[in-house]
């Protein structure tokens, strides 16, 4: 597979902005803080984050599942984060997975761990055509845009989400540009059991190019560990550090991007 630098993906000159689709409240900063610090002054940036708003409560006897931050404090930790970037953001106000409820029953739609990677549920159709059409707006009546999007790896519904939306988006004014999910890409691999290629056949893709950005692992843990809420729970004591400096190019820490192209079978006259 050829990889080449970033910066040699595309004529920046040609694009208006680059936009960095984050299912959740650290996906940007966790996958592409690199590129973030390496596009700053060639490209404007806007990272665009997804699963931001508050939970709705099916009855005032629960509005927050235990064991989670609220979003209220991880939106706090990811402007501080993205500040630190000097990246613009947008703070969309859908749910997290762990809080979206059946439009028919009122009932959790992902109760689970198992439920949450895997198959998006057919009650949450609602939820990912609203997400089109915010992000549509987005990319439309202005110039020329690459969006960055998570590739699922891990499986992780919202992730799924956010990928299938962004093949929707491809168009000849919309580039599309694949991130590996991290953590999931360290552990995947590290496992054995996923990994970029098979998350590009998941969505029917066949990869055609990789490019890296090289990380700064000290700034890119500083920006990190700005997450104070979910620093803990991704990353045993001590493994940040070495989860950021996993995936390497030449031996040197880096982030790495996909362009890829539809595989048989995929859209009458698609494209990327």
């Amino acid at each position: 597979m050829n990889t080449r630098p970033l910066l040699e993906a595309v004529d920046w000159d040609q694009f208006e902005r680059a936009i960095f689709l984050s299912p959740h409240l650290d996906d940007a900063a966790l996958s592409c803080a690199g590129a973030l610090a390496l596009l700053k002054g060639r490209v404007s940036r806007l990272a665009v984050t997804i699963a931001c708003g508050n939970p709705v409560p099916k009855s005032a006897r629960s509005r927050q599942r235990k064991g989670y931050a609220s979003p209220d404090d991880r939106r706090v930790e990811d402007v501080a984060a993205l500040d630190a970037l000097d990246c613009d953001y947008v703070h969309l106000g859908f749910a997290d997975c762990i809080y979206r409820r059946s439009p028919t029953t009122g009932d959790l739609i992902y109760r689970t761990a198992g439920h949450r990677q895997g198959q998006l549920a057919l009650e949450d159709a609602t939820h990912l055509e609203e997400l089109y059409l915010v992000l549509r707006r987005l990319c439309t009546g202005m110039g020329k845009v690459v969006i960055f999007s998570p590739m699922a790896i891990g499986r992780h519904v919202d992730h799924v989400a956010c990928a299938q939306v962004a093949l929707r988006m491809a168009s000849p004014r919309v580039q599309v540009l694949f991130y590996e999910d991290v953590p999931y890409v360290v552990n995947g691999m590290r496992a054995g059991n996923d990994g970029p290629l098979a998350a590009l056949e998941r969505l029917g893709l066949a990869p055609v190019e990789r490019f890296y950005a090289e990380v700064d692992v000290d700034a890119k843990a500083r920006v990190v560990s700005l997450y104070t809420s979910q620093v803990p729970l991704l990353f045993a004591e001590g493994e940040l550090d070495a989860a950021l400096r996993q995936r390497t190019v030449e031996d040197r820490p880096a982030e790495l991007f996909w362009r890829a192209r539809w595989d048989r079978g995929g859209p009458p006259g698609g494209r990327l």
